[in-house]
Parts: structure tokens; C-alpha cells; sequence
């Protein structure tokens, strides 16, 4: 899908996006810059280092061939990248302090994007301490303590937009093994209304919002590392269920979803789940 220069809705807006090298964040990452949100990226190894770079790259060159850019001199906005592995302990602490660095301590919308995905069935051996260990670090103490850092520190002022990637495995039959995952996203969503409830009318973030985005089977890098014929298998039975067309998700339509929510006009939607799945799962 062609990326184009938009609407410069969240032109002075501060983003901080985690997982952004790669699929949905990557995808997040295109829409909210090419509205004019300065961003902060975060990837897990030093060695994303080199994707971040060519996004950043593709974001500059977006505004520089624009004939929207050219005519009124406008520029794109600031893009810095850093490695944050949410697994470590260390990385609210890393992400706090690239926000004091290069954006004065604030931000404006945060998509905890980023996660720790993996398979283990029951009584297979995979379900490891280990393996519990770093789904739980990775999808629940990391949201937890970077925004008890981002409110303790006041960086989220007045209309603020947190929004947390979910999955339809919450809710939906999914391969078996995801027991782990889902567990930990269906947490993190609980988390998210408790947020609304609790951080929307703070003294300093009135008007913040907390919403979840549930999404379905997407074209993500992890589908194309799926087996073929595994991946094939899914790809039918998922298409065959979703509402609105005979295919599965692309990256594009979850950050779409995100990118509504963002904006001024979903300054009315807190402690929502809202479906990314197509209408495969419907959520009362």
C-alpha cells in the first residue's frame, strides 16, 4: 500500500511507539509521522538499528516529495530511534530517559505496540518458568512500570491517546499453545480500563484516553515465518470467518484503527476494546 503525506492532524504531537521496526508498529509508525507526529521508536536489539534508519529514511523522503510538503515548506517532523527490550527491567527507565533527552519530557500518545509472543502446549515441557517469566515481564510489568514512570513524571499532559495492541486470541479459539499469551493480553486489557478509570480525570491528564485494539490473523513477519502449509490452512479458515471481505489482515488496516484512535475526534472512546480483526470477532 502507497504511503502518502495526510492531513497534518498531529502536527506538535509526540509519539512514542515500541516495537517500530517492523509489521504493525512499522505501520503505526508511517501513519502517525505522515500526519506530522514527531516519534519516538523503540526496537528490541541494537541491531534493528539499520531498519529504523530506512524508516526514518522513507518518512523524510515521504515529505520531501510531496507536492503538499513542497508548496508550503512543511517539514517533517522529528524520528528518533532506540533500543528498549521490554524484557529488561532496564527499558522504562531507557525509554524515560530518551523522552527527557530529545522531547522535554513529554508525550502525547502512547502504542504500546511491542510484545512477547510465543507457542508452548500443555504437557509438552515448553510451559517453563522461563517461558511464563518473559511473557509476564515483557507484556505486563513493562506497560505497568513505563507508565507509572510516564505519570509519576508528568509527561503525559491534558488529552493524552494510550492505546495497547491486544489480540483476538483474548477471545477466539487460536492455535493451541497461546494459552500464555492471550492470558497476558487479556491482563494488559483489564489494565488499560482500569487506567481509564483511574488516569483519565487526573489532576494534569484530564481527558486521556485508554483504549485496547484486538487484533486478528495479520500479514505480520511472524505470518510469513509460519510453514506454508500450516500458514495456508489458517489464512482460509480465518478469511472465511471475517465480515467485510474473503482475506485476512494486512498491517495497514490495524494501524488505521490505532490512527482513529489517536485523534481529536476519539476524545470521546476510553476503556474500549476495539475490534481490528475485520468483524471476525465481534466484541459487545
Amino acid at each position: 500500500m502507497a504511503v502518502r503525506l495526510q492531513e497534518q492532524d498531529l502536527r506538535g504531537k509526540i509519539a512514542l511507539v515500541t516495537g517500530a521496526t517492523k509489521g504493525i508498529g512499522r505501520a503505526i509508525v508511517l501513519d502517525l509521522a505522515t500526519r506530522g507526529a514527531s516519534i519516538l521508536g523503540t526496537y528490541t536489539h541494537p541491531s534493528s538499528s539499520r531498519l529504523f534508519d530506512t524508516l526514518t529514511e522513507d518518512i523524510f523522503n515521504i515529505y520531501s516529495s510531496s507536492s503538499e510538503s513542497c508548496e508550503s515548506s512543511l517539514k517533517h517532523p522529528q524520528i528518533v530511534g532506540i533500543a528498549a527490550d521490554i524484557t529488561s527491567p532496564n527499558s522504562p527507565l531507557v525509554i524515560l530517559d530518551a523522552l527527557r533527552q530529545h522531547f522535554d519530557s513529554r508525550v502525547d500518545i502512547v502504542v504500546f505496540n511491542a510484545a512477547v509472543m510465543g507457542l508452548a502446549k500443555m504437557g509438552e515441557g515448553g510451559l517453563t518458568e522461563a517461558f511464563i517469566g518473559q511473557a509476564l515481564s515483557g507484556n505486563i510489568q513493562f506497560p505497568i512500570m513505563l507508565m507509572e514512570g510516564l505519570v509519576t513524571g508528568s509527561y503525559i499532559g491534558r488529552d493524552g491517546r494510550v492505546v495497547a495492541i491486544s489480540s483476538d486470541g483474548v477471545r477466539s479459539k487460536r492455535p493451541p499453545g497461546g494459552s500464555v499469551y492471550g492470558a497476558t493480553k487479556a491482563a494488559l486489557e483489564c489494565i488499560m480500563r482500569s487506567w481509564a478509570d483511574e488516569l483519565g480525570t487526573r489532576p494534569g491528564m484530564e481527558g486521556t484516553t485508554f483504549n485496547s485494539v484486538s487484533v486478528g490473523f495479520t500479514k505480520t513477519e511472524a505470518y510469513h515465518r509460519i510453514p506454508p502449509e500450516i500458514r495456508e490452512k489458517i489464512t482460509k479458515a480465518d478469511a472465511a470467518d471475517v465480515a467485510v471481505g474473503n482475506r485476512i489482515g494486512e498491517v495497514e488496516d490495524v494501524a488505521d484503527v490505532v490512527g482513529l484512535l489517536v485523534g481529536d475526534k476519539a476524545r470521546w472512546i476510553s476503556g474500549s476494546v476495539v475490534d481490528a480483526s475485520g468483524g471476525r470477532v465481534k466484541i459487545m
